[in-house]
């Protein structure tokens, strides 16, 4: 597998020896990271081995996704680390899952519970184009009904994550962490309570907002367009 982008900046995912783009067909049987290769119509596209991020963006959705500005804070804020187990509940398009799998292996792993069997099927095509589908185990189960792992880690992107507030308390290690993702003040405010009552420590809901700075010879600037609210995400300890 190989990521291309060409002159513009526009990036392609290539699963195959060839791709065809509308800039024509390239053959890449030849081609390394870190070359340049030229399509049949004479456009040049630069070759480089795809990261994990590469994959995260070309990957096919289900609905929308947690963003790379909050899985960043998610990483950061729970200090997840290799060998560590993680509860990823609401798989979706396995965006977070793929995240989480590619610092918790080779001898962790990420237990996935999802309702919904077409999304867990994309996610695991999602997550099998990354190469970590050793590291991923889906379920087809309500979380609400129980956690089955005892987690380092839980994340919770479901409509009402306080419902998994006691399971995911029982399903802690010490020292973990949940994680729950809203879209809406209502649900964080909801979830953020439910941790406190079942006795969760460290209980706080932190918003991130992103914009980008567009840097020119004269005039640097925010820019117009920016990435604002996404999403809610309400962190929780166990002592």
């Amino acid at each position: 597998m190989r990521f291309l982008i060409d002159k513009k900046g526009k990036k392609y995912l290539a699963k195959d020896n060839k791709i065809q783009t509308h800039l024509g067909v390239v053959e890449l049987e030849n081609a390394s990271p870190g070359s340049i290769v030229t399509s049949h119509l004479g456009n040049e596209f630069y070759v480089l081995k795809p990261r994990i991020c590469d994959i995260y963006d070309k990957m096919e959705r289900a609905g929308s996704v947690i963003l790379k500005k909050d899985i960043g804070l998610i990483l950061a804020y729970t200090s997840l680390g290799s060998g560590d187990i993680v509860v990823d509940a609401g798989i979706g398009s396995g965006g977070l899952a793929i995240y989480l799998a590619n610092i918790v292996k080779p001898k962790g792993k990420v237990y996935a519970y999802e309702i919904r069997e077409d999304h867990a099927e994309i996610a695991r095509n999602n997550i099998k184009l990354a190469g970590l589908e050793d590291y991923v185990e889906i379920k087809i189960k309500d979380v609400r009904k129980g956690i089955d792992e005892e987690a380092d880690l839980i994340t919770l992107d479901i409509p009402d994550p306080w419902e998994v507030a006691e399971h995911a308390y029982n399903a802690l290690k010490h020292s973990g962490y949940v994680m729950a993702y809203s879209p809406y003040i209502e649900q964080a405010r909801k979830a953020n309570l439910a941790f406190r009552e079942v006795g969760l420590k460290e209980v706080k809901t932190i918003e991130l907002i992103e914009r980008e700075i567009e840097v020119a010879s004269v005039g640097t600037r925010p820019r117009t367009r920016m990435v604002g609210h996404t999403g809610y995400l309400t962190f929780a300890r166990k002592y």
